[in-house]
């Protein structure tokens, strides 16, 4: 391919182009904010009740004979507080159960706004989930959470202000803010399907592993409602691949489950957990056709075109949803999920990472291949000079790829950074969908050095959030523990031998974790004794006092004098083994420069 605007033999420097780039938003993505603001309670059929717009996530209430039923929690306490209130403009009865429909934070962490801990553990209010819900949860917020959470906060446009945030939403809601945490455990599980009647409601709840391997669907045949949970996940395309990161989502096992919900062929109206509700038996029964065929073309397409050997990005410029689809607005614009990015998602979790070519398995480090490659193109000055006629030439693309060798080169070329974050911006504003946007722009900001201390106020708030007291109470012993081993600096605790016993009085359970050479090795002590070494020291106490030590939230010299907390043996060598482990909140990971 000829680009015409390559440096030739013009060895004269190009001057820096005008990287100013005024602040603007996509039309059809400023539209999209009319579906959840202002917010609004929906009500649908006779006794269902949605509240779309007071965060990420719907929060609905169902209206029984002698009581409600509440499906989903929302983001954070306040969300739980300012819904209820809404509610209670509509009834007053008392909160007869809770249904959660998903594990993902934003439907799960305003629980203890409508039920208190004493009232869920004695089974006054009892809390429905899948059984998978506990697992799940506890692998995306403690066990990958670090990460998870970090890229969350340019996911969802966290960090952005001003003119950048004006008029946005986050695809399937308005733009959040976190809160505190609220989360219970559920009380009440199920593998495949429930029916339960509470305060006179009928309730036939299936597990529909799709957007997450927890989530349920609950009709509700005496008023022909289907809540659909994220199943369908909202006005969007939906994301078979987070930009957050997640554990692969079976496009297959998707479209299949949204197949199961439309068995329920006399549905009159969809609930959905975002946006607003669905109502018309026409009109339910042409969503859920639609939106499997969009997730079946996907996926057909991108095993089509890998069975011929192309690469996941050749395929991804390839597939393109057919016209019906791709045009059914807004249910399959990109507003959330994208077919650019779902498709590497799909080819990596039938295929992995590798492409077939060789000369991938051991690259050359990314440092020394930029470097090398950049003394190929006539060194640091010619390639800027090219990446400045690229961003004259509007091709902000290639413009970014260029100084992302010279960024690889020295983190600190302010030029190379500049260009790059102005070419970031021309993309960010052009994008229709708000994560793809939300990247682009926040890593504007980072390269041009203005946003770090935000983003790292932001990143460790969330760490925080995940060592309060409440949440670590709400977590099993076994996932604090658990965790242990992948924050353990293996390199600098190859020669480390220590054993540490873990005794969680609140919950009548015991641990070990033993460090050896490198490796942290977690057993529960009922199950059988630990082989190797004997135990250095115990520390004893309840998950509230333990679970902040665990996590790395507060360091072993002030955290062991918690008065809850008792120690026998070496305290010298219990400090010695949490310093082996390292905090993963300290600081924001450096995206935007590697």
């Amino acid at each position: 391919m000829d680009h015409p605007h390559q440096h030739g033999d013009d060895d004269s420097p190009v001057d820096q182009p005008d990287l100013h780039v005024p602040a603007s938003i996509h039309p059809e993505l400023a539209a999209h904010s009319e579906l959840y603001l202002p917010p609004k309670v929906h009500h649908v059929g006779r006794n269902v009740y949605c509240a779309v717009g007071w965060n990420l996530a719907n929060i609905t209430m169902i209206e029984g004979d002698d009581g409600i039923v509440i499906v989903d929690t929302g983001m954070n306490l306040q969300q739980g507080v300012d819904v209820l209130a809404e509610f209670r403009r509509i009834t007053e009865k008392p909160i007869a159960a809770i249904v959660l429909t998903h594990h993902h934070v934003d439907h799960v962490q305003g629980t203890s706004s409508f039920v208190d801990v004493e009232q869920a553990r004695a089974g006054a209010v009892p809390i429905y989930a899948h059984e998978s819900l506990m697992d799940e949860y506890s692998q995306e917020n403690v066990l990958i959470g670090p990460i998870m959470n970090a890229r969350a906060i340019p996911m969802y446009n966290l960090a952005l202000s001003g003119a950048d945030a004006e008029g946005m939403n986050a695809g399937i809601g308005p733009v959040f803010g976190p809160g505190v945490n609220g989360f219970l455990q559920p009380t009440h599980t199920f593998a495949q399907e429930l029916e339960v009647t509470v305060a006179g409601i009928r309730m036939h709840m299936v597990h529909v592993p799709s957007e997450a391997e927890s989530e349920l669907c609950v009709w509700l045949p005496d008023s022909r409602v289907l809540l659909s949970a994220e199943v369908i996940q909202d006005h969007t395309c939906p994301n078979l691949y987070t930009l957050r990161g997640a554990k692969y989502r079976d496009p297959k096992q998707w479209y299949q489950s949204i197949d199961l919900m439309r068995h329920w062929d006399e549905a009159e109206h969809m609930v959905l957990q975002h946006g607003p509700p669905v109502s018309g038996g026409d009109e339910v029964a042409d969503t859920l056709r639609n939106y499997r065929d969009g997730i079946q073309y996907q996926h057909d397409q991108t095993l089509r075109w890998a069975n011929r050997g192309l690469a996941k990005d050749e395929i991804a410029q390839r597939v393109r949803l057919p016209e019906h689809l791709e045009n059914w607005s807004p249910w399959m614009r990109p507003f959330y999920g994208s077919v650019k990015h779902n498709v590497p998602a799909i080819y990596n979790g039938y295929l992995g990472w590798f492409e077939g070519d060789p000369v991938t398995l051991d690259p050359t480090p990314r440092g020394a291949y930029a470097e090398r490659l950049v003394g190929l193109m006539g060194g640091r000055d010619d390639v800027l000079d090219e990446a400045r006629r690229s961003y004259a030439a509007g091709e902000w693309q290639f413009t970014a790829e260029l100084t992302t060798y010279l960024i690889r080169i020295d983190p600190d070329d302010t030029d190379a950074r500049a260009l790059k974050a102005a070419a970031f911006r021309h993309l960010g504003y052009a994008q229709i969908n708000p994560t793809w946007r939300g990247f682009y722009l926040t890593g504007a900001l980072y390269l041009e050095g203005s946003i770090t201390g935000a983003l790292d106020a932001t990143f460790q708030f969330l760490g925080q959030a995940r060592s309060a007291a409440g949440v670590v109470e709400a977590l099993p012993a076994s996932v604090l523990v658990e965790q242990m081993p992948v924050r353990l600096r293996g390199e600098d605790a190859a020669d480390l031998e220590l054993t540490v016993a873990l005794e969680f009085t609140d919950v009548d359970e015991v641990f070990t974790v033993e460090i050896r050479r490198g490796i942290a090795e977690t057993a529960r002590l009922a199950h059988r004794v630990p082989h190797g070494r004997p135990i250095d020291a115990t520390l004893a106490g309840p998950r509230a006092a333990l679970g902040p030590l665990l996590l790395g939230a507060v360091a072993a010299a002030t955290g062991l004098d918690h008065p809850d907390l008792v120690v026998t043996g070496d305290r010298d060598d219990l400090v010695r083994f949490f310093d082996a482990f390292e905090d993963v909140f300290s600081s924001y990971p450096p995206f935007f420069l590697r």
